[in-house]
C-alpha cells in the first residue's frame, strides 16, 4: 500500500499491477486500476483486518486518518 495522502489518495500494488484509490471527504471512493477510467466503488470491511473496495482487499495496519 503506498499513501499519497493519509485518508484521501492512496494506491495498492501488486506485482504490475496497480490500483489508485481517492475518497472526496464525504464518504465516496473512486478507484483506477491500470489505465482504466476512475469508477466509484463500496467500502467494506471483511474478517477484522482486511478493508474492501469491489473485490480489491487491503489486509493489515491501514492508515485511514
Amino acid at each position: 500500500m503506498e499513501v499519497v495522502t493519509i485518508g484521501s489518495q492512496w494506491a495498492l500494488v501488486v506485482g504490475a499491477q496497480r490500483w489508485e484509490f481517492r475518497h472526496d471527504g464525504r464518504g465516496r471512493v473512486t478507484m483506477q486500476h491500470g489505465a482504466g477510467s476512475w469508477r466509484p466503488v463500496s467500502s467494506r470491511w471483511e474478517d477484522r483486518n482486511s478493508l474492501c473496495w469491489d473485490g480489491v482487499c487491503a489486509r493489515g495496519d491501514i492508515p485511514l486518518d
